[in-house]
Formats: C-alpha cells, sequence, structure tokens
C-alpha cells in the first residue's frame, strides 16, 4: 500500500523535502511508518526515536487523514492505502 508523508517545519528542513510516498506491507502500523522514514532520512532519529521511553520527540505532531493521533500508540494505529501522514514540531518562542 502507498502512504503519503508531509513534512511540515523544523522536521521538512531535517529530511530535506516537503513529502514523499512509502510503499509498506498491508497491516502496516504508523511505528512501522516511522521506523522506515528513520531508515531513509537518518538525520530525523533525534526526532522520531526520542530519548528514554518515549519512541518520539515529545515537540512531535503528527496527524493522520487530517487527524491528530497519539504517536505512544504508533503500533496500535493501522494504516491503510492512500493515508496521509503529516509531521511537524511544536515551534516555541520566547
Amino acid at each position: 500500500m502507498k502512504i503519503k508523508v508531509i513534512y511540515l517545519g523544523v522536521v521538512r528542513h531535517k529530511a530535506g523535502k516537503k513529502e514523499e510516498e512509502y510503499e509498506l506491507a498491508e497491516g502496516s502500523s504508523v511505528r512501522d511508518l516511522l521506523s522506515r522514514i528513520v531508515e531513509v532520512h537518518g538525520e530525523l532519529k533525534g526526532i522520531i526515536n526520542g530519548e528514554g521511553e518515549s519512541p518520539v520527540d515529545p515537540t512531535l505532531i503528527a496527524t493522520l487523514n487530517n487527524s491528530t493521533i497519539n504517536l505512544k500508540s504508533g503500533s496500535k494505529i493501522k494504516l491503510r492505502n492512500g493515508d496521509v501522514l503529516t509531521l511537524m514540531t511544536v515551534i516555541g518562542g520566547g
């Protein structure tokens, strides 16, 4: 199945592109997709493979088909052909 990934903000800067498609096996989860993204874009490892128990940096936000998802539950969220995952980080200022 094909999944489109859109990168925004810092994630876009580190990945070096706005979007791309990934081919995954049927039954793959969001966690499987995140692992694949890190394989392709090693520079995202610090954001996606966060430190400690969490699999992601706490500033990483994701939407699946325009609905916010909890990335800590990524292994339980199954993907379907044509899904669109958007990744972005919280931007802070002072």
